[in-house]
């Protein structure tokens, strides 16, 4: 009786404990909760619902059907979309790969006294709106741009170059130009924190420089590389600015999204097109997710 007793008063204390621990955490959770419902899980929700929806009239129908999301999987232009927009993000994404790792190497283990320097050239393009920029590359790959303009006054061609501009060669060249610094920077906090002293071990156990980069720089740069490749395939898949602006009307996810929901005036289309894609970069970055921590990233 008495062990029996001693029991139940221990059961009760941690269930009296569990209810404080959770009133705890109302408490001090409970706002940060509520606000990720309001702004995160809210939308995505209403993006689902509407999906579920018809347009009629320029109105919308509760219809709760799910023939928005087999026109995604059905429709070839929404195909050649999805496939287009996945083809572009992949190739942007090694793109920014092979150009940011030396860069980033270079500022973080040469830079020396301009490291500061040489980071500020990095961001200075986020201190202009990107619309800007991308008009800046129209500027430059137009058929009367800087870059025709000037190759025909040095005799190095006889007309414009038309495959540079409104081609998906300058929807790759936009979006690599565009999200490059968000893989540099990754690239560059990982690579800053590798300790000398296990690169300079190495060299002196005799190890060569492909070793020491194989062995040592490259597995303990994996958190930058894989937030760098985060960034820029998930920024890559959700364009809408580039594709619109030079890509001279060739298929992207993010421009169908924006037809839909302008003046193709159908929402529950544009709605289930950004809710399968959302999907494929969740799905994406959950896998990629299992090669290192959140916190090893920055």
């Amino acid at each position: 009786m008495v062990a029996d007793s001693r029991e139940n008063d221990g059961l009760s204390r941690t269930i009296v404990n569990r209810i404080r621990g959770s009133n705890g955490f109302l408490a001090t959770g409970g706002p940060i909760l509520f606000l990720e419902l309001l702004f995160f899980i809210g939308p995505l929700a209403i993006m689902f619902f509407i999906a579920t929806m018809r347009m009629e009239d320029f109105a919308l129908q509760y219809a709760y059907t799910l023939e928005n999301y087999v026109g995604v999987f059905s429709g070839s232009a929404n195909r050649a979309a999805f496939i287009n927009t996945t083809t572009m993000a992949v190739l942007t994404t090694v793109t920014a790969v092979v150009v940011a790792y030396p860069f980033a190497y270079y500022i973080a283990r040469r830079g020396g006294e301009y490291q500061n320097l040489l980071l500020i050239l990095v961001m200075i393009p986020f201190w202009t709106n990107y619309i800007v920029r991308i008009y800046g590359w129209q500027v430059i790959l137009g058929s009367k741009g800087i870059l025709n303009s000037m190759l025909i006054w040095m005799g190095v061609l006889n007309e414009p170059i038309q495959w540079i501009i409104n081609t998906k060669f300058s929807i790759w060249l936009g979006l690599t130009y565009l999200w490059l610094p968000f893989m540099v920077l990754p690239l560059y906090s990982s690579l800053e924190k590798i300790d000398e002293s296990l690169i300079e071990a190495a060299y002196d156990l005799g190890a060569s420089r492909g070793a020491v980069f194989r062995r040592i720089v490259l597995p303990l740069s994996i958190p930058g590389l894989v937030g760098g490749i985060i960034f820029v395939f998930i920024f890559s898949m959700g364009a809408y600015i580039v594709p619109a602006m030079i890509g001279g009307g060739e298929l992207f996810v993010g421009t169908r999204i924006g037809y839909a929901f302008g003046i193709g005036g159908d929402w529950p289309v544009g709605a289930a097109l950004g809710s399968v894609l959302m999907l494929i970069v969740a799905g994406v970055l959950w896998s990629l997710m299992g090669y290192t921590d959140v916190e090893e990233m920055f």
